[in-house]
């Protein structure tokens, strides 16, 4: 026999029921999430089934990866059909709607290899659906005896020739469909409910069966079916060494954590009653305390509830303790009397919240040049949106005209205009060329003068004609071991700019390469110690990022230790669970 033949292996040992599921959909998942139930077998209904030939040629191969029997039900009885099935690997086929002992006979023929048969050889797939995989000399010679073949008794022609039928050498299994059988002789299954003709016929079809030596299936609609099938051997007039082979409908457990297909209406379910928690980052389930971080290790927080399955979306609702019982003799106050005194007890006003102090405003720009101050020529107007450029020389008419935009600009969602007007586009260069929305009498080349001249004095100069910088922008951030700040200079010279590493602090002297010369030269406090052997740095061309390895390990919330300390609390590493 085949190795890997999982049914037929069951009726060789002939001990306990078989059970098998419905494929009905397509998909290989689909026919893995069956497979992997806990059956023997799994019909995959061509006929009845939104499954095409592909669908079946896919479905075949990812049952069979599972260690269960993959059984196809064709969707008419034709030999070309019975062909495809086996081609594509499977182990057995089932031929619905069967008619005559002729029928019956042709079936045989197109699913056996001469000379029981007429089945050609040739395909490359059926042999890799048995694990150990075949050679084709051994699938050729052992396919006979080890694929099934079984036909569907479900007409009152095939039900007058049920010996016939049964006795013919090649025929596995005589399948009983009870729905067609049952409209085929008038007697039809409604609401459920087999009527004793129905019942006759089941038993004239078993009782054939018996007499064969073969093996006689039934369709449950239901796990509790199934159950009783296997177990009242009286209805079915069953013998000790018949093997009931059942399909019964698997159902999906909707319970939050445990989302198994299964088919015994008594099986145990582990699940999470309540509903998950997913705040300031810890996530888990209100029924229990685990709190992890990241989304994988919630999916495998255990459930913490046992329970029956459950097909609905309400959960049974948690069990509630009983509220322990209150001793009437007990000395306890009345709820009244500790709310009298919870409102006699004395109150104090709540405190008023007192407004912050705001930095005052700062003075309006001067709308006017001031006369005392010479205007370089060449300068542009510092309105939004003018761009007018003074000649030096060129007297200024008194119905000079300044259109321009008061307002700031604002880029949103990749629009682009001012907050003064409602015109928006999208390109930088259009924006550029907005006409202003404003117009003053004069254009503002200087003003007061008074931001050139703070910038100018603001800092010093060296005797190199260096402009000495008081500070420049800087940020940081930090991993367990390290800080890397990074302070923001342009053009540093590498070759003359030096940083020393001390102990809790850093002395830079950061040159600049520009037309005017720039320096930056201090020494940075740092908030904690550092091993200035294993700290090191390097120049950009918009910066210096320094790399301070901590002494001790902790967390920084500042950079520097003269700066204010923002209240935040940095942890690194993993939460633990509750």
């Amino acid at each position: 026999m085949l190795p890997g033949c999982v049914l037929k292996t069951a009726f060789v040992k002939n001990e306990t029921p078989s059970i098998g599921l419905w494929q009905t959909l397509p998909g290989q998942n689909v026919s893995r999430i069956l497979a992997r139930s806990g059956v023997d077998w799994v019909m995959v209904d061509c006929e009845h089934g939104n499954i095409d030939d592909a669908a079946m040629h896919e479905a075949v191969p990812a049952i069979a990866s599972c260690g269960v029997s993959p059984l196809v039900r064709i969707p008419d009885m034709q030999g070309w059909m019975i062909k495809r099935a086996l081609d594509a690997g499977a182990h057995g086929i089932l031929v619905p709607l069967l008619r005559s002992v002729e029928e019956a006979k042709k079936i045989v023929s197109a699913a056996k290899f001469p000379p029981q048969g007429q089945r050609g050889l040739g395909s490359p797939f059926a042999m890799e659906r048995f694990n150990p995989v075949p050679t084709m000399t051994e699938y050729l010679q052992q396919a006979n005896d080890s694929l099934l073949t079984m036909v569907q008794i479900e007409t009152q022609e095939a039900l007058d020739s049920v010996e016939e039928i049964a006795a013919i050498p090649g025929v596995d299994v005589l399948f009983i469909g009870p729905f067609d059988l049952g409209n085929n002789i008038g007697h039809p299954i409604l609401n459920g409910v087999i009527k004793p003709e129905l019942h006759q016929a089941m038993d004239q079809i078993l009782q054939a069966t018996n007499k064969a030596g073969k093996k006689c299936g039934f369709f449950a609609t239901s796990g509790e079916q199934a159950k009783e099938g296997s177990t009242d051997l009286s209805t079915f007039n069953f013998l000790p060494n018949n093997f009931h082979v059942r399909a019964t409908m698997a159902q999906k457990c909707v319970h939050k954590g445990c989302g198994k297909v299964y088919t015994d209406l008594d099986e145990v379910c582990v699940y999470h009653p309540g509903p998950p928690v997913f705040h300031e980052g810890q996530k888990g389930w209100k029924c229990c305390k685990p709190r992890v971080l990241t989304f994988d290790e919630f999916l495998e927080i255990p459930p913490c509830t046992e329970g029956k399955h459950s097909t609905t979306d309400l959960p049974p609702e948690i069990e509630k303790k009983a509220p322990a019982e209150i001793d009437p003799n007990s000395k306890s106050e009345s709820l009244a009397s500790k709310l009298a005194e919870v409102v006699s007890a004395p109150t104090r006003a709540p405190l008023t919240p007192q407004p912050a102090p705001t930095a005052p405003p700062p003075p309006p720009e001067s709308e006017d040049d001031d006369p005392s101050l010479e205007i370089p020529d060449g300068k542009i107007c510092r309105r939004k949106g003018c761009n007018a450029a003074y000649k030096k020389g060129q007297d200024r008419p008194d119905d000079e005209k300044c259109v321009h935009h008061p307002g700031a600009p604002i880029f949103h969602e990749g629009s682009k205009g001012y907050s003064c007007c409602k015109r928006r586009v999208l390109e930088f260069d259009q924006f550029m060329k907005l006409e202003g929305c404003k117009t003053s009498s004069r254009h503002l080349f200087i003003g007061s003068g008074e931001k050139e001249s703070k910038a100018k004095t603001a800092n010093a100069t060296t005797a190199n004609g260096e402009e000495l910088l008081e500070t420049v922008r800087h940020d940081f951030y930090q991993t367990p071991s390290t800080v890397i700040a990074s302070f923001f200079l342009k053009k540093i010279e590498k070759e003359k700019a030096t940083v020393k590493f001390q102990p809790q602090a850093i002395a830079l002297d950061l040159p600049t390469s520009d037309a005017q010369p720039k320096r930056y030269k201090t020494s940075v406090p740092l908030f904690g110690e550092i091993d200035t052997e294993k700290s090191t740095y390097k120049i950009l061309g918009t910066k210096l990022e320094v790399t301070l390895h901590k002494a001790n390990g902790g967390s920084w919330p500042v950079l520097r230790s003269d700066d204010r300390p923002t209240g935040e609390i940095l942890q690194v590493g993993r939460a633990g669970r509750v």
